[in-house]
């Protein structure tokens, strides 16, 4: 049990290193370009978001409104407020925004949204959001630094809303890890991360590859597989690296929804089969619940406590230290926060794999068979 735990223990903190030296290489935004010319599409895909859509809306408010921006919210069906929420907070702007319905092609409404958003969009630029971010400041300048160096796609980093209990602390380090992870990937080259929440892309690359052909038959994986058809077709794809461009998103507001995220997650990531993503995830989900295998030998040999605990304590050691490593949220109590998630994780990850083995999922009120 010792060599194998040494093991897992060697195949995670190689991970990690090597997430951290990634990091390390990437470089900061080139600001001498002239961005002021630079135009953009926004597309906002939207479904029952009354309850959380508000701080996009304001944030909104804030972006420059002479001809640089087109903003399309694309409504999936709402049944709630959403769509009065938007006019009532634009409708005095001066905002170039549209309302439009989503006309359902496929099982994949999101990518059916942003496909009619794109044929509508009339920016060479296309930049999709979740309706529950919140823009900084600045982030329409960084956005324009990124955009002016040209790539096909630009992935935009995320960080969680943060609140004092034990959902948010869990989901604030999950959301880091992966951001921390896929920034390491992208400082090789080698971008296995991304996130619809905050994604950009030239309209002509999104044509040229097709758009989501190939996958309409997914629900999920509009961020993902994009980052898929980029990979294999050599693409120039951009990593906004910036702390003061990163998004706060809204994290799941109670433990079911959270499980059926999740759930979505595995599903999405077993269809896109994006290779080296697909083993990174291996890496950390087996990580995670030898955490557990530990825990179970020590009712057969009480040494096992040792093991457990010099394995938990140095997971802990490297957890911070990536996390921490020019971090791109401004969360507090990194320790806690990581220790209290170790502690609950690798069982929210059993329920979630034993349930992601079935052959459905429900999401915004809609049941899903893949």
């Amino acid at each position: 049990m010792i060599t194998l735990t040494s093991i897992v223990l060697l195949l995670y903190a190689e991970l990690i290193i090597w997430a951290y030296r990634g990091i390390s290489r990437l470089k900061p935004l080139d600001f001498t370009s002239d961005v002021n010319q630079l135009k953009a599409t926004i597309i906002i895909p939207f479904r029952n978001e009354a309850k959380r859509i508000g701080p996009l809306l304001e944030s909104i408010k804030k972006l420059p409104t002479k001809g640089t921006i087109e903003l399309l919210f694309m409504d999936d069906s709402s049944e709630d407020e959403s769509v009065g929420l938007i006019r009532a907070a634009l409708e005095d702007s001066e905002a170039d925004y549209q309302i439009l319905k989503v006309i359902r092609k496929s099982v994949a409404t999101k990518k059916d949204a942003i496909t009619q958003g794109v044929k509508a969009a009339k920016h060479p630029w296309i930049i999709t959001l979740d309706a529950d971010v919140s823009l900084p400041d600045s982030w329409w300048n960084l956005m324009q630094a990124g955009l002016a160096q040209n790539p096909d796609l630009m992935l935009g980093p995320i960080a969680l809303a943060s609140e004092n209990n034990l959902l948010n602390w869990l989901q604030q380090i999950e959301t880091s890890g992966i951001t921390q992870l896929g920034r390491g990937s992208a400082g090789f080259d080698r971008p296995m991360v991304a996130n619809g929440a905050h994604l950009a892309y030239s309209k002509a690359w999104f044509t040229a590859v097709g758009g989501f052909s190939g996958n309409l038959d997914i629900a999920s994986g509009d961020d993902m597989f994009l980052l898929k058809k980029a990979v294999n077709s050599k693409a120039e794809i951009l990593y906004l690296n910036s702390k003061e461009a990163t998004l706060t998103v809204a994290g799941a507001s109670s433990w079911l929804e959270y499980f059926w995220q999740r759930i979505r997650w595995i599903k999405k990531s077993q269809a896109v089969g994006l290779q080296n993503s697909n083993r990174m995830g291996l890496v950390v989900t087996l990580a995670n619940l030898w955490i557990i295998v530990l825990l179970a030998s020590t009712f057969f040999d009480s040494k096992f406590w040792w093991i457990l605990g010099g394995y938990f304590s140095i997971k802990i050691c490297c957890d911070v230290w990536l996390l921490a490593y020019q971090k791109l949220d401004s969360s507090q109590n990194l320790l806690l926060k990581t220790i209290v998630a170790n502690l609950v994780y690798p069982w929210t990850l059993i329920i979630i794999l034993l349930r992601a083995s079935s052959g459905s999922y429900r999401w915004k009120g809609r049941e899903y068979k893949k």
